[in-house]
């Protein structure tokens, strides 16, 4: 699979599976989560087939990633991060909706998500997006101890 057409990309924006060339560029953007993700685990992601894991890249260069689980006609989106250096402009949204947009054409009608409690920017971000609030589990983080919030959007009437 190639980088796929998706409407919702800015002029010079791709999206597609991650490729090999992507790996170095994977690990930087994750460093800051709490939970950040090692190099082998994103190898072990791009194993994958269908693939789970997927990049937003500007100038052939990564700048975001996202890893789903997709399992017609569910979804669970695993983890989603923009590079520290390319925040606060609107990538993260488009990311989002490029991963939904591909996800609906494969058959995907249900999405699943957990957030720490405290990310209030990506708890914006997926309720702008239609997810709603379906669960807390307690104390489900670690590094530290935070609440997981779990989310789920519908898309069969809102993507096409």
């Amino acid at each position: 699979m190639t980088d796929r057409p998706i409407r919702s990309l800015p002029d010079g924006i791709t999206f597609g599976p991650a490729r090999p060339e992507d790996l170095k560029a994977l690990v930087p953007i994750d460093r800051g989560s709490p939970q950040a993700w090692s190099e082998g685990a994103f190898a072990g992601e791009m194993r994958h087939d269908p693939p789970t894991l997927f990049v937003l890249r500007s100038s052939a260069q990564a700048i975001a990633f996202t890893v789903a689980r997709l399992q017609a006609p569910e979804m669970d989106i695993v983890n989603l991060t923009v590079d520290p250096g390319c925040r606060r402009q609107g990538l993260g949204r488009v990311l989002l909706r490029a991963l939904l947009e591909h996800s609906f054409a494969a058959g995907i009608r249900s999405v699943f998500l957990e957030v720490r409690e405290g990310n209030k920017a990506a708890r914006r971000l997926y309720r702008s997006a239609g997810f709603e609030e379906s669960q807390r589990r307690r104390g489900f983080y670690r590094e530290p101890v935070e609440d997981a919030i779990l989310m789920r959007l519908e898309m069969s009437h809102q993507r096409g």
